[in-house]
């Protein structure tokens, strides 16, 4: 990954990952709140975690994809050099 790129893609993972907390403490501030039954506690955290593992599988999707890139990128940079004797 080009220098650039990997601070911005670092910070948006800290950025995800703090929106997603503050979304699990929502839910979790939300249940005690209110008090209703099993079954629609486990609708609630799964409309909170679903998403956050949906996120987590894109990332490094993300992150390996660049990093083959990356190195495909590397390689033919050094192939297409010329060596002087």
């Amino acid at each position: 990954m080009t220098l650039p790129l990997s601070p911005l893609f670092w910070l948006a993972i800290a950025l995800v990952l703090v929106s997603q907390l503050m979304i699990l403490r929502s839910t979790i501030r939300a249940m005690r709140a209110a008090a209703s039954d099993r079954a629609r506690r486990g609708i609630e955290w799964a409309y909170a975690v679903v998403p956050a593992v949906a996120l987590v599988v894109a990332l490094a999707a993300t992150w390996q994809a660049s990093r083959e890139h990356a190195v495909r990128l590397d390689l033919e940079t050094r192939a297409n050099q010329t060596v002087a004797p």
